[in-house]
């Protein structure tokens, strides 16, 4: 019978406060705090982000345009030709593209500010720490690019951007616009050398980006209840092992001997116990998570399937490192495994952060952790994958704890050297 040595190891954990508090509390706590204080080391999270602009104009776009139709017409081109260079002009107006559909789209403008200044005010704009770039039209701007595009002429013209170094990141935002905006114009002037009309390609859709992950964005919070409850998990395999260690010193063991009962109804029992104990605690870690921090799981099922076969795996740890505290005769295998290698696995597994994201090696050592197969698996479920792509952790986590447990049942000293 393996019910009483259950029954045991719960009412010894549930009158020992310290040790549910760093099993329940102490996760909390730290995914509460990692959660939202490193949500922007993450990436998946928004930055607000706020750029008042100072936009210069010194040209004149309608004189550049009139400009550049008579330079046309002095070339003596066919009347054709310089039809279509005159409507070409008429269209591509680079300073209003630039204003009203590149800053003056609904995207920027919840994040660009952009003022018109006049050119003598450019001073006192300079020494305004409240504008983070300005932005400064050349003379004759509109007709040097009518130029270079139409005609592919040799063009020097440039824009000049002022940039805040106080505010660093929504002038780079402002200096990565007029970098787009630059190779817009770029295409065009292809568009024009491919004798395609500017007409034909006026306001239409030339391609399409699409994200070649179709998979869910994990934030911070998420990704932290998931490391710190794989983490802390394996602490309760410490934890019961002391214990059972504890058990020969006050000759608890020695009795159970003594009962007639066997060693493998103990092994069993203490399997058996760290199981339900770990369920336990990945329960209310998880369902705590979902309440508080909204961190809701779509495939009930495989997140079952994915705890129980972590409990599983300690379960078997567990076992191992209780039959190696009786075979040295000490409690100094539990310790160190939970002082020094849970440390070691949660690094491995990424529990502290995605290191398996900058190093291949690390992220394949990580999976062979019972911590890492089990985070891996519960990530990719948050991401929304099948249950069938999780299926190897799965499986590995299982042979896992078989193998811990054979090692267990063999390490485990002979019924006359245990007592």
């Amino acid at each position: 019978m393996i019910i009483p040595f259950i029954k045991k190891d719960l009412l010894v954990l549930y009158r020992n406060p310290q040790e549910l508090m760093v099993l329940l509390l102490m996760p909390l706590v730290l995914i509460a705090i990692l959660g939202f204080a490193l949500g922007g080391v993450m990436g998946n999270e928004p930055t607000t982000i706020s750029a008042k602009v100072a936009f210069i104009d010194n040209s004149d776009e309608k004189k550049d345009t009139d400009a550049f139709i008579e330079k046309v017409k002095a070339k003596n081109l066919p009347m054709e030709a310089e039809e279509a260079f005159s409507q070409g002009a008429e269209q591509l107006k680079p300073i209003q593209i630039l204003v009203n559909k590149v800053f003056g789209s609904k995207d920027l403008k919840e994040i660009v500010q952009l003022e018109v200044i006049e050119p003598e005010q450019i001073e006192g704009v300079r020494n305004d720490e409240s504008f983070a770039a300005i932005i400064e039209i050349p003379e004759k701007y509109t007709l040097d690019i009518l130029s270079s595009v139409l005609l592919e002429e040799p063009t020097s013209t440039s824009i000049k951007v002022y940039k805040n170094e106080e505010k660093e990141i929504s002038s780079n935002v402002v200096e990565d616009i007029l970098l787009n905006y630059q190779k817009q114009l770029s295409t065009m002037t292809v568009i024009g050398k491919a004798g395609i009309q500017l007409a034909a390609t006026d306001n239409q859709q030339l391609g399409s980006v699409e994200t070649v992950s179709k998979q869910d964005p994990i934030n911070s919070v998420q990704y932290y209840t998931v490391g710190m409850s794989v983490m802390f998990i394996m602490f309760i395999a410490s934890n019961i092992s002391s214990f059972a260690y504890r058990e020969k010193q006050i000759q608890v063991f020695n009795r159970i001997i003594l009962s007639n009962t066997s060693r493998w109804s103990y092994l069993t029992g203490i399997f058996t116990s760290v199981m339900i104990i770990a369920f336990i605690q990945q329960m209310i870690l998880y369902g705590v998570t979902s309440l508080v921090f909204d961190v809701m799981w779509k495939d009930i099922l495989g997140f079952l399937l994915v705890n129980l076969s972590l409990c599983f795996a300690i379960g078997g740890l567990a076992t191992l490192l209780t039959a190696l505290n009786y075979r040295i005769n000490s409690e100094a295998v539990s310790n160190f495994f939970g002082n020094v290698m849970v440390a070691i696995f949660s690094f491995l597994g990424g529990s502290f952060t995605p290191i398996g994201d900058s190093s291949s090696v690390i992220g394949f050592l990580g999976n062979f952790t019972p911590n890492g197969a089990g985070m891996t698996s519960l990530l990719q479920l948050l991401q929304g994958e099948e249950l069938s792509s999780i299926s190897n952790h799965i499986l590995y986590l299982l042979v896992f704890g078989l193998i811990m447990l054979t090692a267990a049942v063999v390490s485990f000293p002979k019924r006359g050297d245990a007592i």
